[in-house]
């Protein structure tokens, strides 16, 4: 199984997005996968110019030379893709957003209608399913209903599944370092790395498993009390 991450972090290697991302890949590997983590930050990714030029002139191929055409054949050449991006405006970051723009050669202009609605057909045979995988600063889990539903809406319309989603919340405590915390996202980090693992050996992650990696790394009226803390003794020496 081949398994290639696309995240859109602004942070990059740097970010808590790719901790996460990093942890699965590791069991992915373990379970024998090919892995592979793309930082769309350190790419050049032209905006999509709505030209339609990969439609009507060269059809499959877009007008753009950038680092997207090799990403194409990596993407095409995967069994599964990871998106990966922060909860930003409660959304994808904009990075992500204009690197999936960018896969409109990999369908045809034509229409089809499938359980009620109008999608594009496939230009090829196989498509990657998805993984998704995010962090966010807010201490509910619920943050995310709008990124989740934005990715299972992608799912119908390239024609592939949505096969796993991990959302973790309170992410910026990943990137403290403290005795007390310590454990606890090393616990987590642990676990993503078993779902890598399991989803590579089974398709899928247990319920159990999936229930532990939504739990709150702390209390989450803790956790607001400590970033409102946070931020007043920082602001402070302004």
């Amino acid at each position: 199984m081949k398994i290639t991450a696309f995240n859109g972090s602004p942070r990059g290697k740097q970010g808590n997005t790719d901790k996460i991302v990093e942890a699965f890949l590791r069991g992915a590997a373990k379970a024998g996968a090919e892995t592979e983590n793309i930082s769309l930050v350190d790419k050049q990714v032209e905006h999509c110019r709505g030209c339609f030029n990969c439609w009507d002139t060269t059809p499959g191929k877009c007008i753009h030379k950038d680092d997207v055409e090799d990403m194409h054949s990596i993407f095409l050449a995967s069994d599964v893709v990871v998106l990966a991006a922060p909860l930003y405006t409660d959304n994808i970051t904009s990075i992500l957003k204009k690197f999936l723009e960018r896969i409109l050669p990999m369908v045809n202009p034509y229409f089809e209608y499938v359980n009620g609605e109008t999608r594009h057909t496939r230009r090829y045979d196989h498509y990657p399913d998805f993984i998704a995988i995010s962090n966010c600063g807010y201490p509910e889990y619920s943050q995310f209903q709008v990124m989740s539903h934005f990715y299972k809406r992608l799912a119908r319309e390239t024609s592939v599944t949505l096969k796993l989603e991990i959302y973790r919340t309170m992410g910026e405590l990943l990137k403290i370092k403290h005795m007390l915390l310590n454990p606890i996202v090393n616990r987590y980090l642990k676990n993503v790395e078993k779902a890598g693992e399991q989803f590579v050996k089974n398709g899928s992650v247990d319920e159990k498993l999936m229930e532990k990696l939504k739990q709150p790394l702390i209390p989450e009226k803790m956790y607001r009390e400590k970033t409102n803390a946070h931020w007043k003794k920082k602001l402070s020496r302004l």
